[in-house]
């Protein structure tokens, strides 16, 4: 029986990573002059992965990730002002509104009503807590917890910490390995809802074959597949 649903936040919730994408887009067009745009988002890349260890995800580390590519790729010869430039383009990302997928106000008003909902999201901790009080969704969720990583370790951490069996988790995310396989491992269930853009090392190249794996295509379907899981009629 589900008893608890826990959900990701960014892609599964709200656009994030479309706004990754066009920032990095910017990024590349600032340095065209120096490199071909591929070259810049590789490289952008190998710094946002060696730089989660110090940074963490979100966009201040993706900010400073940016900075340093910039001044790698020019050899030093960007300038101030294209410094500012991607500077602004992080404050930007910031600032923005939330943008909420469609289905996901109603849907979460709906399951509150019967599950206990847990959003579980990783990332730096102001960045994600600032994403989810201009989301307006935080009532709907009895426990919120920004985490560094979400792997096994991590999981089971915190539903021991909540007092919660695994087994009776329906965990619902954009990304396989951060939301799904985690979840799976434990013997819970994985609902797993793809965003039109995966970030690079969010991808993975396989579906989980495991009976409690779960794939739909918008979070409005999520109430249904609760009701058969449980097998409600």
């Amino acid at each position: 029986m589900i008893e608890i649903v826990a959900l990701d936040a960014d892609d599964t919730l709200w656009h994030s990573e479309s706004r990754f994408q066009e920032t990095q887009g910017r990024l590349s067009e600032i340095l065209d002059r120096y490199a071909p745009h591929a070259e810049v988002q590789a490289h952008l890349h190998e710094l946002e992965v060696r730089n989660t260890k110090l940074f963490g995800f979100g966009i201040k580390g993706f900010t400073l990730s940016m900075i340093e590519a910039a001044i790698e790729i020019s050899k030093r010869e960007i300038t101030a002002g294209e410094i500012h430039e991607i500077v602004m383009m992080g404050k930007a990302m910031l600032e923005m509104p939330m943008e909420l997928l469609d289905g996901v106000a109603e849907t979460l008003a709906e399951l509150a009503k019967v599950y206990p909902l847990f959003l579980i999201t990783k990332g730096d901790h102001m960045d994600q807590y600032n994403k989810i009080e201009k989301s307006g969704l935080a009532d709907h969720f009895k426990e919120i917890e920004v985490v560094m990583n979400k792997d096994v370790a991590s999981y089971d951490e915190l539903f021991i910490r909540h007092g919660v069996a695994p087994a009776n988790v329906m965990m619902v995310g954009n990304s396989i390995p951060s939301d799904i396989l985690p979840i799976l491992e434990l013997g819970g269930h994985g609902a797993y809802i793809p965003y039109h853009v995966t970030a690079s090392f969010e991808r993975h190249e396989s579906e989980p074959d495991n009976p409690h794996y779960h794939r739909l295509a918008r979070i409005a379907e999520l109430p249904a597949l609760l009701q058969k899981t449980n097998g409600d009629t």
